[in-house]
């Protein structure tokens, strides 16, 4: 069973609350299952969750203020980011190239995941290709989740003109997931 960090729901309940106000919450999770919704109520950041809770979480969260079209998940993946990496740290990786804080994040992957693993390569100094591999699952809206926070990750740390592409997915067939980022 693939397992994820309960930061993710704290951040979810944060995301919706501030966007759509305490009542959105409660309308969002009556839209959950009971199992699901008992789970992630009041989340804990220190708690695993069934990485399957998090997906359907996702998937309502995009159905029920994005009407499908990913556009919140993509946001909420930006909000995510903006809550992951505290001032400090913006301040102290500002220092660094965007794809060395990059391939720094992919290391602390296991913090908040027990699946999966990433791969960075450089394509010259403003160009950098991130690579999920081993994700046990294939879901569009997690991949828009992570494209927000990905985008979101090389503004915080002062990249400027960000343009990133989920070139590869694996809910499209591909072997695995990539984005290829690109900035100034």
């Amino acid at each position: 069973m693939a397992r994820t960090k309960g930061t993710v729901f704290v951040a979810l309940k944060s995301f919706v609350t501030r966007m759509y106000g305490y009542d959105a919450w409660k309308q969002y999770l009556a839209q959950l299952e009971v199992s699901d919704r008992r789970q992630i109520e009041m989340p804990s950041a220190k708690e695993w969750y069934d990485l399957g809770v998090m997906l359907r979480s996702l998937q309502i969260l995009d159905v029920v203020f994005g009407k499908d079209s990913g556009d919140v998940v993509y946001d909420f993946g930006r909000h995510e980011a903006d809550r992951d990496l505290n001032t400090l740290q913006r301040v102290f990786l500002r220092m660094a190239n965007p794809a060395f804080v990059i391939e720094k994040a992919t290391e602390y992957w296991r913090n908040f995941c027990d699946f999966g693993e990433w791969r960075v390569e450089r394509n010259g100094k403003k160009t950098a290709t991130a690579i999920l591999l081993g994700v046990p699952v294939t879901d569009p809206v997690y991949c828009r989740e992570l494209s927000g926070y990905l985008q979101r990750l090389f503004e915080l740390v002062g990249a400027k003109n960000v343009h990133s592409e989920h070139t590869r997915c694996r809910s499209r067939g591909d072997a695995q997931c990539e984005w290829v980022g690109k900035w100034e």
